[in-house]
């Protein structure tokens, strides 16, 4: 009996240590304590640049951002969304593709385009309704390490069209 309480008792104070970790880059505050809430860490694209367009890759033909970088959408947001599925500790992974306009240009993508309220008061860009983002870890042009990440996030194809391959 006392090594199950003793179990329970680590296995609680584990799992309180684990939702505490620090974050050298973001202390989350300000010098007055007050707490600040994360942007997208993207900054919006101007109104005439072209905001999407699209890429070949050893995928198919995929859609990009204005400098060639992957662009994912999240399994878990719906379609034309209220609210951001994606939260402020998400957003710091996968920025939100934002426009300072509700009519971004794009290049060859052939699929229904909008804007819903982004996250920093911009308007976060939306393909089929579902908003798109990119992937922190992508780097330069060409880089997909964000596809399939935890079977939640895809590459689209210039449609829209969420691509579940990994090959």
């Amino acid at each position: 009996m006392r090594r199950q309480w003793l179990f329970a008792i680590v296995a609680s104070a584990a799992l309180a240590a684990s939702g505490c970790s620090y974050d050298a880059t973001d202390s989350g505050t300000d010098a007055d304590n007050v707490t600040v809430m994360p942007t997208s860490l993207s900054p919006p694209a101007a109104a005439d640049a072209v905001l999407l367009k699209t890429a070949d890759s050893p995928l198919g033909t995929i859609a990009v951002d204005g400098e060639g970088m992957t662009v994912y959408i999240y399994d878990p947001d719906e379609e034309h969304p209220t609210g951001d599925s994606c939260d402020e500790s998400c957003l710091r992974h996968w920025p939100a593709v934002t426009s300072v306009t509700d009519s971004p240009v794009t290049e060859g993508i052939n699929a229904a385009l909008g804007t819903v309220p982004g996250p920093d008061g911009s308007f976060q860009v939306t393909v089929n309704g579902k908003p798109v983002y990119r992937y922190l870890d992508d780097e330069v042009p060409g880089d997909m390490l964000g596809q399939a990440v935890g079977s939640l996030w895809f590459m689209i194809d210039e449609f829209g069209n969420p691509v579940f391959t990994t090959e």
